[in-house]
């Protein structure tokens, strides 16, 4: 839900190529400049440079700020930037949206030094930058601290199509990926494979940051050594990960072997397959420890231990999931009371493949129970029904309430062969042959979004929405369908307001529900980073009030200006702009 309530207000960035301003340059490696590091030091924010197909053997380059780093090849691999186990390859700092590198390979970077700076990092380190990272591969890299390819410190980077194998943080955190103080970077369509940490195999996820990472994979990572929290990822300090249409197979730890999540860390699995995951110790699949996650519309299957262990306090928050065929039990210890509630069940998943994790292949029988037809939350998981390959995979098909209108959100990968064509139609379910248009846009990475300004969320109508794959002969079949009930039937949020507005030093967010539903109220700044969670719990139907008293999760009072309330149900969000004074 974390995941819809950000796009809705519109934190996800749009990847768009910057237009070079009028006296930008092109500078070409190596026929204009011999190396990158003197392409580096000739230009000028705005410009692009250009690397020819080869490997350049340089380390402890820094990015200038604006410009574009691109590899000329066919694929990443053909343009290789090798540290040679030397230093770091790129210092990112105080970077924009406009910096980006795209198209290449970087390889046997190491972060070594004095500090823990020095030592994070080892193919790049960003440090309160915004830069985008399209296409290109991470392998065997190093650090010393953390962050075996890529740390994060307060930045917000958009990484994607990037691949992320064999790096290593074995003293540390995220043998991929660290993501530390305040960073929200999103990942879409990206792979982590056989990556090793101490925690966190592959991601890392500490000291409030909320990373996104949407229709990813996580395969053969380890935590090792005498921690070995999270074989594919670890979240600690208030982190607010989300995976959303995310795979973990064959990750392994000594704690949870897919996940593991501690100290007030609130982890979000939404439509994700978990499966084929080794605990030593404890949580095949997830394991938390003073930590609430929340899974919903998820497989947790086969994992060598129990689907989900939990211990301390807080326990998660499990909707509208398949736990089944873990080795240690199912619905056991502290969850065991939600396995027959909030729609959660048991049953063999049923995949196409007698051996998935053989042939990463996790999709659904035609008569599987996470199907959509078979149960009352839709399709769980993060593969489609169906065993017949056609020209596209719908990942997802969503659509939700954006103000008035209807919001629509897919994202479709192709399965070779040319770009697939779409066609989006919307309709009243009680005439549902009489269509009209609805335009999309391409979002990149194979995500659309499109607006039905035709909807009214008051009207009291039910909307159907249906998703058309165009062939070569112009012909069309429905690859998706999605229904959306108007405010006043939905069972959701209602009547989000916030008094006083503007305030100091004390407001009211209230708001009602129309049934009991776990549900989370959280502030955020504009720009999308969250400063604190005033609620996360069982409210029941009927009027809410939460207080904020504008401080963050610290404590700490934070500046006067505009702020966004965010409340999410287990099937709603909505948002309301609020404002601090002095």
């Amino acid at each position: 839900m974390t995941c819809k309530a950000l796009i809705a207000l519109g934190f996800i960035i749009v990847v768009s190529q910057t237009p070079l301003s009028a006296d930008a340059e092109t500078l070409s490696v190596p026929s204009d400049y011999s190396t990158i590091k003197a392409a580096f030091k000739a230009a000028r924010s705005g410009d692009r440079i250009e690397l020819s197909p080869g490997t350049y053997t340089e380390n402890r380059l820094i990015l200038p700020s604006g410009i574009s780093l691109v590899g000329l090849g066919a694929q990443p691999a053909d343009v290789v930037i090798d540290g040679q186990n030397i230093g770091r390859l790129i210092l990112c700092e105080s970077l924009d949206q406009s910096s980006f590198i795209e198209n290449i390979a970087l390889i046997n970077g190491h972060a070594n030094g004095i500090s823990s700076y020095d030592q994070s990092g080892g193919a790049i380190l960003s440090s309160n930058s915004s830069l985008r990272i399209v296409n290109c591969v991470f392998s065997n890299n190093v650090a010393d601290s953390h962050g075996g390819a890529l740390r994060c410190n307060n930045s917000d980077i958009l990484i994607t199509d990037c691949v992320f194998t064999g790096n290593s943080a074995i003293d540390g955190g995220g043998g991929a990926v660290d993501c530390s103080y305040g960073s929200s970077p999103l990942f879409r369509n990206c792979e982590f494979q056989d990556n090793v940490a101490s925690w966190g195999g592959a991601l890392s996820c500490r000291a409030d940051s909320s990373p996104i990472i949407w229709d990813s994979r996580f395969m053969g990572n380890t935590a090792t050594g005498d921690l070995g929290f999270g074989g594919a990822v670890f979240s600690d300090y208030e982190a607010t990960p989300v995976f959303y249409s995310s795979t973990f197979f064959g990750n392994r730890a000594r704690y949870g072997g897919a996940l593991a999540s501690f100290q007030d860390a609130e982890t979000n699995l939404e439509n994700c397959t978990v499966a084929g995951n080794t605990a030593d110790i404890s949580g095949g699949g997830l394991f938390c420890h003073d930590s609430s996650p929340r899974v919903t519309g998820s497989i947790i299957a086969f994992q060598d231990g129990t689907g989900i262990a939990s211990q301390g306090l807080a326990v998660p928050l499990i909707s509208c999931s398949d736990l089944f065929g873990n080795s240690k039990g199912d619905w056991v210890g502290n969850i065991a009371d939600q396995g027959w509630i909030q729609d959660n069940f048991s049953a063999d998943p049923i995949f196409c493949s007698d051996n998935p994790g053989l042939d990463f292949n996790f999709t659904l029988q035609d008569n599987s129970p996470c199907g959509e037809d078979n149960n009352s939350c839709g399709t769980l998981g993060a593969w489609p029904i169906g065993c017949t390959v056609g020209p596209a995979q719908l990942s997802f098909f969503e659509v939700d309430w954006n103000g008035n209108s209807a919001h629509i959100t897919w994202q479709a990968i192709s399965n070779g062969g040319d770009t697939p064509q779409f066609h989006l139609t919307g309709a009243l379910e009680s005439v549902p042959d009489e269509e009209w248009e609805i335009a999309f846009i391409d979002d990149g990475g194979g995500f659309f979004f499109g607006d039905d300004h035709l909807s009214d969320s008051s009207s009291g109508q039910r909307y159907l929405y249906r998703l058309y794959l165009v062939d070569n002969q112009g012909e069309s079949s429905i690859l998706g369908e999605a229904k959306l009930l108007s405010v006043p039937e939905f069972p959701g949020i209602q009547d989000l307001k916030a008094w006083p507005n503007p305030f100091n030093p004390l407001t009211s967010i209230s708001f009602s529900l129309g049934q009991p539903q776990q549900t989370r109220v959280s502030i955020y700044t504009l720009d999308g980073r969250r400063v604190k969670t005033l609620a996360s719990r069982l409210f029941q139907s009927g009027p809410h009030q939460v207080k904020w008293d504008g401080t963050d999760g610290s404590g700490r009072h934070v500046s006067a200006g505009a702020y966004i309330a965010l409340v999410e149900g287990e099937h709603q969000m909505q948002t309301i702009k609020i404002t601090m004074i002095k």
